[in-house]
Parts: C-alpha cells; structure tokens; sequence
C-alpha cells in the first residue's frame, strides 16, 4: 500500500533489523515504508505490561493484588477487563559494550522472556563459547543480535551434562519482567498470565453450560485454565498438543489449577482433525502456529516471506477440516500473533467463504468495547477485501503493537453454519 515510487535500500533496513530482506519487501510493499519503519522499531521494545487473569476461585481479586505491591511490582487494575490485572514491565538503557566476551546462543522460543532480564538456563541455549565461572557473558539470538548481558554460574564445559538449571545470571538485559510465574501463588494456580490477544480472543468465546470446547493454542496451558475458571471447571475442555515441551508445560499447568475439566490430546492437529471424533465440538479457541510477527520485544527474524505463505496455507489447511469435529452452530475464534495480512485477514476471508462458515459477531463485553471504540478492527484493510470490509469491522479485531505498546494480534469471529434441510 506504499504510494512511493522511489527505491529503498532494503540492504541497510535488513543490517539494521536483521530481518530477511525478502520480508521487508513484503511488509514494506503492503504498509507502506513509513509504517514498516516504526513497526520495526517498536518490535525492538519491550511490551509495557503482563495481563494477569484472577482466578477467583482462588483468590480474591485485591489479596493477589497486594500480593504483587508487597514485591513492589507495579500493578494497576485493568481499564476495561473485570478479572484482569495490569502488572506494569520496565524498559531499561541497554547498552553492549566493545569489549569481547564469551557468548551464549538462545532458542527462538527463550528469547523475549531473557531479552526482558529472565536468566539463562540449560534447556534455553543452543551454542556458546568457552567461559569460566563468574565471567561476563553476552546472551545472543539465532541471528547474532545480543539481547542480554549476565554472569555465567558454572564452566562452559560443564553445561552438555548438567539438569536443567541456570547458567548465565541475567544482569542487564532490554527490559525487565516481573518474574510472576517464578512466585509461589502462580504455582499454586491463582492467576494466568494471557497475551492481550488471547485474552480477548477466550472474552470472544459464547461459552454456555452444555459446552464441549476445543483448544488448539501454542502457549503454556494458560488458555485453556482461563476457560476452565470461566466455565466453573464444569465444561469438558479438549487441548490439542505435538510439542512435547508444550504437553509438558501444560500437564504441570493443569497439577497448578487441580482441574478435572481439561484433557490433553497429544497429537498433531491435522491428524486430530483428519479422524473421525466420537465427541463434537460447540465453541472452539483456535490459535494455531503463526509467525508472532505482533510480539514484542523482537529483535531479529529467520521468517521469510515464503515461510510465512507456508504458515498462512497450513492455517487454512487447519481451519477446512474443523468442520468435521463441530456442532452445528458452533461458534469459534480464530486467534493469531500476527501483524500480516496473509494470516489475518487472507485466512479469514478464506474462512467466510466457506458455504459451512459465516461471520458471527462478537458477545455484548467485547461489543461493548467495539462501540467505545477501544478495539477495533484494522484501521485499513486492502483493496481486494473491500466488499466485506463491513464484515471484517464488524467481526474482526486487530492488535496493533505500536498502538498498544503490547503483544498484538488478530482476533476472528464465525461459526459453523447450520445446514438447510
């Protein structure tokens, strides 16, 4: 959607953001170069703040309040979600110096927690030079950007045999987190923690008594416990899992909140879908892989313009054989991490033109919201959507990072349409 004819030196942006220039293109290509700069920009920076879901079953909203104020963490109540708390993040002047010391390479999926003063442990690190204990350490990504400095806790030679545990002490890092899910009343399942997205992509759900939900979702189990304390833990709850670290994660998540509601599914969700279910589905939370190009802080990408299209038909792939698992009228919510066209709002148009698909708008909270104009959909949609642009305003919410100062995404609204006798 650029407007300007002059050429633009890719070469220097993809130096300076160390995404690939193939990438750049597109989004400079479809948002114009001025907007693709200060979405970079703000893809540097730490998020402003953690959303903590209450689980009031289990504690009252002000106890676990003051709980975060006793440990000086800055936490307000949240402007417009009842059960949700603000716990505020810290962006810090990070500065790397000249000096040459070991480094430590950390996996995608560590990055942003220790880009925002998380220690480094075992499981996190993928390379690493030669150091000895107490030495500086630079924490670097899989592309070289350095995201963190800390004190290395044991030998470089010792870290192929050791159990999980830390190895770099984080000392200056972009941001600062407060570390919440480290905290006893975290463990003891007292709160979640959700993306804004998610949590208004589970305020989308109509979820009723007689339910039967489905969560397909790449976070930690935080998800599906919010719809458990949603529903009174009486709704039976389906979690479909292929990572084994995920199911890992979730099972502990699910020992945390000692719910009887959620089964795990470890299985691929092609695979899950492509089988005949004996149970169907009526309200679905479907967050499938995308490329978190709306997560802050990001300081580099291996995503390629390609990769991408890959993850977008994959999506669409997913979404063409849910209907074999729904209800009919089942209502769903389709959920990604995104700031691309191509997996937002190119997946939902695919979804609606569907004849066993239509839009369906959002429940009176988050309606709510759209005529306050709190959230809204994106602000511009392309010129091949034009005719439903109506649709997607009325159905569709957009999460702008640089707008919010927080994790962005999409959020979109449909349902299985009941077929005519």
């Amino acid at each position: 959607m650029t407007s300007s004819n002059e050429p633009i030196d890719t070469v220097n942006l993809v130096k300076k953001f160390l995404y690939t220039s193939s990438l750049l293109e597109h989004w400079i290509e479809v948002f114009g170069l001025e907007h693709t700069l200060k979405l970079l920009e703000s893809l540097k920076q730490p998020y402003d703040s953690l959303w903590v879901q209450v689980n009031s079953s289990r504690i009252d909203f002000d106890s676990l309040r003051e709980i975060f104020e006793e440990m000086e963490f800055e936490t307000d109540k949240h402007p417009y979600l009842e059960d949700f708390l603000i716990v505020n993040t810290e962006r810090k002047d990070f500065v790397v110096g000249e000096e040459e010391v070991p480094a430590v390479i950390v996996d995608i999926e560590s990055t942003t927690q220790i880009a925002l003063g998380k220690d480094v442990n075992t499981a996190s690190i993928i390379g690493n030079d030669n150091f000895n204990p107490g030495d500086k350490v630079k924490v670097i990504d899989r592309a070289g950007s350095v995201i963190a400095l800390g004190i290395s806790q044991v030998a470089s030679t010792e870290i192929p045999k050791l159990p999980q545990m830390t190895v770099v002490k984080t000392t200056d890092s972009r941001g600062f987190i407060p570390p919440l899910t480290e905290l006893r009343v975290y463990r003891r399942g007292y709160f979640n923690i959700l993306t804004p997205v998610q949590a208004l992509g589970v305020k989308s759900l109509y979820l009723e008594s007689r339910d039967n939900i489905l969560v397909v979702s790449n976070d930690k189990g935080d998800v599906a416990s919010y719809i458990a304390e949603k529903t009174d833990h009486k709704c039976p709850i389906t979690v479909i899992t292929s990572n084994e670290l995920q199911l890992k994660a979730i099972t502990r998540q699910l020992k945390r909140i000692n719910t009887k509601a959620i089964r795990i599914v470890h299985s691929s969700l092609v695979s899950f879908l492509s089988e005949l279910q004996e149970m169907k589905y009526s309200s679905i939370y479907f967050e499938t892989q995308n490329s978190r190009t709306a997560v802050k802080p990001v300081f580099s990408s291996n995503l390629t313009l390609r990769r991408m299209q890959q993850m977008s038909k994959k999506q669409i792939k997913e979404v063409n054989l849910l209907y074999r698992c729904l209800h009919s009228n089942a209502s769903i919510s389709y959920v990604t991490h995104s700031i691309d066209y191509l997996e937002n709002e190119v997946v939902y148009n695919n979804i609606l033109d569907k004849a066993y698909y239509e839009s369906q708008s959002f429940p009176e909270e988050v309606r709510f919201l759209q005529n306050k104009k709190i959230l809204t959909a994106r602000k511009e949609i392309p010129e091949q959507f034009e005719d439903i642009s109506l649709e997607f305003k009325n159905t569709s919410l957009f999460l702008d990072p640089i707008e919010t100062n927080n994790i962005g995404g999409f959020i979109g609204k449909f349902k299985f349409k009941k077929k005519d006798d």
